[in-house]
C-alpha cells in the first residue's frame, strides 16, 4: 500500500491592505503561490493601509507573517511574534525583517528611456518630500542622476499630499506656477499615479495641454487612475503580483529550512503601459518628428530604413547624422527598439507563440528574432516569459 505524504500546514497571517490595485495583485500573488503548494493556513482581514491592524494579531500564534508594515507600532508587534516576518512596504529600515519590493531605479530608467526615444530632451520630476518614504527618495535620485548626468534640461516639484489637505490653497497655487514655467515639450515624470493625476487635472485647469505642451507618466499603473485620468495615463507596470508570489516563496523558505534572506530583495518591473498623456513625438526637428512618427507606427509592419528615408524624403546621411546626435543611435537601430518593445509586451501579456509574436513585431523568422532578443536583453524568450508573466 503506498502511503501518501501530507505536507505540513502552515499558519501564515496577511498584513496587506486590501483598498488599492497595487497591494490586491500582491495579495494575488500570494493566493498564486498557495493555490500552488497548499500548505497555507491564512489569516487575513481586508482593511486600509491606515486602519487599525486587527486585535487578533496580539495573541495569534503562527509560522509566518507577511505584511506592508506602516507603523513601527506594528513592527514592534510583529518582532515579538518571534516567527518569521517579511515586509512588502519599505517604508522603514528594519534590521530584523527582510523586505521585498519593486526595483525603483529600473523604473525610472524605463520611463526615462521611453520619453528620450520620443525626442524629450527636457525632463521634469515631481514627487513626495525627501525621507517621507524611502522608495520614491530612491525614484527621484535616480531620475536627478540619470538626467542630469545626460546633460538635459531637468526640473525638480516636491508635493505633500499631506500637506495639501491642510492648506489646499497654497499648495495648489505654488504647483500650478510651477507646471506654467515647464517648457513646452517637457516630460513629467511622478513619483506615482496618484500624483500624476493631480497634475494632470490642474494642466486642464491651466490650459496646458497633454500630451502637447507638458507629457506625463507615473509609476504604479494603478488601472483605475490611469483610465479615470483626462487624458489616459501612461505608467509603469511595478508587476506587484510577482513580488507577492515571491514574498510567499521566500517565507515559506524562512519557515520550512531556517533560510536567511538578503535584507532586500528587488523585482524588477514589467513593462510600461503608454497611454494618450504621453502619445506624441517631441524634437524640434520636423524631418525627425516626420521619421520618429511612421517608425512608431509602422516598424511591427515590414517597415526598412529606405521607407523611412523615402517618407522624409532627405538622404541618408542627412537623417542618421539627426539620429545620432538626438538619440545616439542609427535609424534601423530605432527600428529595431519599436520591433522589441512590441515583443516584450507580448511575451508577458499573450500565449502567443514565438513564431507568432515575431509576425507581430515585423520580424521575418523567429530564429532572427530568438537571436537577436537574446543578444539585446542577454536571456531567451521563453526565460523572459517565465520571469516576467508567468508569475506576474
Amino acid at each position: 500500500m503506498i502511503t501518501q505524504r501530507i505536507k505540513k500546514q502552515y499558519r501564515v497571517a496577511i498584513f496587506i491592505e486590501s483598498t488599492r490595485v497595487y497591494s490586491r495583485e500582491l495579495i494575488r500573488g500570494i493566493a498564486q503561490y498557495n493555490r500552488e503548494n497548499l500548505n497555507w493556513n491564512i489569516e487575513f482581514t481586508p482593511r486600509g493601509l491606515n486602519e487599525l491592524f486587527p486585535r487578533w494579531i496580539k495573541d495569534w500564534q503562527g509560522d509566518g507573517i507577511l505584511a506592508r508594515i506602516n507603523n513601527k507600532r506594528l513592527f514592534r508587534i510583529l518582532l515579538r511574534k518571534n516567527i518569521p516576518v517579511i515586509d512588502l512596504r519599505r517604508s522603514f529600515t528594519f534590521p530584523q525583517i527582510p523586505q521585498i519590493g519593486t526595483d525603483d531605479q529600473t523604473a525610472i530608467t524605463i520611463l526615462y528611456e521611453f520619453f528620450r526615444n520620443r525626442g524629450f530632451q527636457r525632463f521634469a520630476f515631481i514627487g513626495l518630500p525627501e525621507h517621507r518614504h524611502p522608495p520614491m527618495d530612491i525614484r527621484r535620485a535616480t531620475c536627478r542622476k540619470m538626467i542630469t548626468e545626460s546633460k538635459q534640461i531637468f526640473s525638480e516639484f516636491e508635493i505633500d499630499l499631506e500637506g495639501l489637505d491642510a492648506t489646499p490653497t497654497q499648495g495648489i497655487r505654488k504647483l500650478t506656477q510651477w507646471l506654467k514655467k515647464l517648457p513646452q515639450h517637457t516630460a513629467i515624470i511622478s513619483c506615482n499615479d496618484d500624483i500624476a493625476l493631480q497634475v494632470l487635472n490642474l494642466c486642464r485647469q491651466i490650459d496646458r495641454v497633454v500630451p502637447h505642451d507638458l507629457a506625463v507618466a507615473g509609476i504604479g499603473n494603478d488601472d483605475c487612475l490611469c483610465e479615470l485620468a483626462m487624458p489616459t495615463l501612461t505608467s509603469v507596470d511595478l508587476n506587484p503580483k510577482r513580488i507577492g508570489y515571491e514574498a510567499a516563496e521566500m517565507l515559506q523558505k524562512m519557515m520550512s529550512s531556517h533560510f536567511s534572506p538578503p535584507p532586500v530583495t528587488f523585482i524588477k518591473p514589467n513593462f510600461i503601459v503608454s497611454r494618450m498623456s504621453t502619445n506624441i513625438i517631441a524634437t524640434e526637428d520636423p524631418m525627425v518628428n516626420q521619421a520618429l512618427q511612421l517608425i512608431g507606427e509602422r516598424s511591427c509592419h515590414g517597415l526598412q530604413v529606405k521607407d523611412v528615408l523615402r517618407h522624409v524624403r532627405r538622404s541618408r546621411m542627412t537623417v542618421e547624422n539627426r539620429f545620432k546626435v538626438l538619440f545616439g543611435h542609427t535609424i534601423f537601430q530605432e527600428i529595431l527598439n519599436v520591433r522589441l518593445q512590441r515583443v516584450k509586451e507580448l511575451l508577458s501579456t499573450t500565449d502567443l507563440t514565438i513564431k507568432e509574436i515575431a509576425i507581430l513585431s515585423g520580424f521575418s523568422y523567429s530564429e532572427h528574432l530568438m537571436r537577436v532578443f537574446h543578444e539585446r536583453f542577454g536571456q531567451t524568450m521563453n526565460e523572459f516569459r517565465k520571469s516576467y508573466r508567468n508569475k506576474s
